[in-house]
């Protein structure tokens, strides 16, 4: 189990940088996700490392929860709503727990955490962190943090707060 949960980041990683758009790139490309049960629109970077400044910025609290089934793929339902709205935006289904202007945003970075489903349980959209830590709580899956920072600037928010 543990194997097929350390398979999972890497597979994840590239799933994020695979969105993720040159920072020379003009135009803005969009990735959608969810934050508060609102879907969202961000671009994405990954960066893995160890450095002091990236455990100060994952000691901020701000998070990126990645959702998989217990063989490690995206469940469609998590996506689902996200298509239907954005067609033309790729996806993994994300939800980020702070944006800016919410207070407790400190900035920087998100810290990678996926939720993994559990064999058995039927996967429903996750789409606020208090959904995924519930879900924790209720035995359906389990949290994985990584080292992984991300960095996630939301596109157009205002309507958010």
């Amino acid at each position: 189990m543990k194997l097929v949960r350390l398979a999972t980041i890497p597979a994840t990683i590239v799933s994020l940088l695979a969105f993720a758009q040159p920072s020379s790139a003009n135009a803005v490309t969009a990735n959608s996700g969810f934050y508060d049960h609102q879907i969202i629109q961000y671009q994405a970077t990954a960066e893995v490392t160890s450095s002091p400044h990236a455990a100060r910025l994952i000691s901020k609290g701000n998070i990126v929860f990645h959702i998989v089934d217990a063989s490690g793929n995206i469940p469609a339902v998590q996506v689902a709503r996200l298509h239907a709205a954005l067609p033309n935006d790729p996806t993994g289904g994300n939800v980020l727990n702070f944006i800016p202007t919410e207070i407790g945003y400190s900035g920087g970075a998100w810290n990678l955490q996926i939720f993994h489903w559990n064999p058995g349980v039927t996967p429903v959209e996750l789409s606020k962190d208090d959904d995924i830590f519930a879900a924790v709580a209720a035995g359906q899956g389990t949290l994985e943090v990584t080292s992984t920072l991300v960095r996630c600037p939301v596109i157009d928010f205002s309507a958010l707060r």
